[in-house]
């Protein structure tokens, strides 16, 4: 009987101190460690977020680049878009006062900046600095456009873009060229046989794809996380520019044998105020305005109307009010540079070149009319006469 009683008495006590034990750990885990986990989770993920690769590489990006005098700005879309949708906050913070990594600790693999390149006054000592400091820089140079055409010139390199990788984080320098539209380009990151195409992942770098065009942005400098930053006043404007900045060069020697005795009446138009000559259509349909230069040298716009899977404009036959519709396969819009003004151009070119002159645009041809000799057009009803006054007016 005492036998039994002390084994009962010894498994009373090894249940209870069980009991305790369990009661223990789950006031630990519910109680103690939710309360300093909270604590600690703060504290350790302020301290990750400032210690962020991101972030780091931005601060040595910075730092190399004050001191050296290089005036970058910020023009990485997903950063300015956080700035502008917290810009009150940012504007309200000073140096050194920010308690969290909020923008530039957000997971990406690139931060881009830009800077004008006639600004740069010291670029060879800039990049070996770069290098001492622990960055692995990538240079890309090309041809410089603007000297094309000029033939003791024409192939002199200029730099496009830099890509400076620090750790597993890189920074891609734009670099911005002034063009004599009054207005910044940037050239086409084009990668060269030699070049380690496992450098940086360049599919998703966001500019150099193409090349770019960008009207000349005013700056102001901010602090974010912490880092003194330029970025365009403007934001907004920068960002909505973005998707629509691709540039397409012209090609001078070619342009200049077309066109020929053209290209004075063209610069005319340019120089000169133009009185309109006569209006066609309406702004719903077929709406084409028409402006007289110098020599009989007429100047046409013509509206583009959008369908599902074509575009057209329109034209009209004065005398007659017949109205006629002009195809073409759907299109975007580039910019390019025609007689030092800024200006957009379909990006399909060819395509939309060859939808209204055919395949062998090239070969003059002495008789054309209008109505019958383009391979797009075809006949779009007439206009009643009740509305000749609105849609036919001659000056």
């Amino acid at each position: 009987m005492s036998r039994i009683n002390k084994n009962v008495i010894l498994a009373l006590l090894t249940l209870t101190s069980s009991a305790f034990l369990l009661f223990q750990l789950y006031y630990y885990k519910h109680y103690l460690s939710a309360k300093n986990g909270a604590g600690l989770s703060k504290s350790k993920g302020s301290q990750i977020g400032f210690d962020s690769i991101q972030w780091r590489a931005v601060k040595k990006f910075i730092m190399l680049t004050s001191s050296q005098n290089v005036p970058v700005f910020l023009i990485d879309p997903l950063i300015l878009e956080l700035i502008n949708k917290n810009f009150e906050q940012v504007k309200n913070t000073s140096h050194g006062s920010a308690s969290e990594c909020k923008f530039l600790c957000v997971p990406r693999d690139f931060t881009a900046f830009a800077l004008q390149y006639h600004l740069w006054k010291n670029e060879e000592g800039w990049f070996r600095i770069a290098e001492n400091m622990g960055f692995q820089c990538l240079k890309i140079e090309s041809k410089d456009p603007r000297l094309d055409g000029i033939d003791s010139l024409s192939g002199t390199e200029i730099p496009l873009h830099y890509i400076c990788k620090l750790a597993a984080h890189a920074i891609h320098l734009v670099v911005f060229h002034e063009r004599s539209g009054n207005y910044l380009w940037h050239g086409h990151l084009r990668l060269k046989g030699h070049i380690d195409r496992k450098f940086v992942p360049f599919r998703k770098l966001q500019f150099g794809r193409y090349p770019g065009a960008f009207d000349r942005p005013e700056l102001q400098q901010v602090t974010v996380d912490g880092l003194d930053l330029l970025i365009p006043k403007d934001p907004v404007h920068f960002l909505e520019e973005v998707p629509h900045s691709r540039f397409i060069e012209c090609r001078y020697k070619e342009a200049r044998a077309f066109f020929q005795v053209r290209y004075n009446h063209i610069l005319s138009f340019h120089d000169a105020g133009l009185p309109l000559k006569h209006k066609f259509g309406k702004v719903e349909d077929s709406l084409e305005l028409s402006f007289q230069g110098k020599d009989d040298v007429k100047l046409d716009i013509f509206f583009f109307y959008e369908e599902t899977d074509h575009m057209w404009n329109g034209g009209t036959q004065a005398k007659t009010g017949k109205k006629f519709k002009y195809l073409f396969p759907k299109f975007t819009l580039c910019w390019t540079e025609f007689v030092d003004m800024k200006l957009h151009v379909p990006c399909e070119t060819i395509e939309y070149i060859e939808a209204n002159y055919g395949k062998t645009w090239k070969i003059p041809v002495k008789t054309w009319d209008w109505k019958r000799s383009p391979p797009n057009v075809q006949p779009n009803g007439i206009w009643p006469v009740s509305e000749w006054d609105e849609v036919i007016q001659l000056y």
